[in-house]
């Protein structure tokens, strides 16, 4: 799939009610198709991490990250039609591994329909972020930057590009929005995150929408979407826990 052109964005809210299965039009309607409740271990995932202190454990319940520096987990399932992805999440404050950063809050971050630019499986990282910088893929950062910053990305293969975003002060890039207490992580607090991709209609061109809780962030109806691919959540040095992760397809 070629690189998506990109129009502008089609909605930027932070009081959209969370109808999760508005854009699933009938008769089709969502059935889950996969699930893990980190009861079993990681075997449905692939970790990249950039530190070997970085700890991952799926147990109980909770699938609970404490990493230093980069990582990346990828659900080893590749994904496409019309589907959403759901999961709750937790912030906690880095680990005494992360150094300077420890003790902060950050880097709810994931990449999305995520493939190589031949169609091919993302091939392994060392976990550094400059890494995935050739990888196709849609990427938001939830209180990245120590909390600082909420962003859509898009990598087209050469470079990651800003779509859109929320930023603090003096960081913040062209057009965008400060910062408010819908776009950062709050200590402890749980995050339901939901991520549709879906095929436009000439009734709603819209390909991708990016929620947390009830606040839709992020909506794209680009000409040519990416619409396939694998997932992946990515952090760095920062402490999260996840649960109830599962995958929904509008049939």
């Amino acid at each position: 799939m070629g690189p998506a052109v990109r129009l502008p964005l089609c909605g930027l809210t932070l009081a959209a009610p969370l109808l999760a299965a508005a854009w699933c039009e009938a008769p089709r309607k969502l059935e889950p198709v996969a699930a893990d409740d980190f009861r079993a271990g990681l075997a449905r995932w692939r970790l990249e991490a950039e530190d070997d202190r970085a700890v991952v454990t799926a147990a109980n319940g909770v699938l609970d990250i404490a990493t230093p520096a980069g990582l990346s987990l990828w659900w080893r399932e590749r994904l496409s039609g019309d589907y959403a992805i759901r999961f709750t999440a937790v912030a906690l404050p880095a680990p005494a591994s992360a150094g300077p950063h420890a003790g902060r809050i950050s880097d709810l971050n994931m990449f999305w329909n995520a493939q190589e630019a031949d169609g091919s499986e993302p091939y392994p990282r060392s976990g550094g972020f400059a890494g995935y910088d050739t990888l196709p893929a849609y990427y938001v950062g939830f209180g990245a930057n120590a909390n600082t910053t909420t962003r859509l990305r898009h990598y087209d293969g050469s470079q990651r590009r800003l779509l859109t975003g929320f930023a603090d002060g003096a960081i913040a890039e062209p057009g965008e929005i400060p910062m408010t207490p819908q776009t950062r992580l709050h200590l402890g607090k749980p995050l339901s995150v939901e991520i549709v991709s879906r095929q436009p209609t000439a009734n709603d061109p819209v390909h991708l929408r990016w929620r947390a809780d009830s606040n839709e962030l992020f909506t794209r109806a680009d000409a040519n979407p990416r619409l396939q691919g694998h997932f992946a959540l990515r952090t760095t040095a920062s402490r999260l826990q996840i649960r109830d992760f599962q995958i929904l397809q509008c049939r």
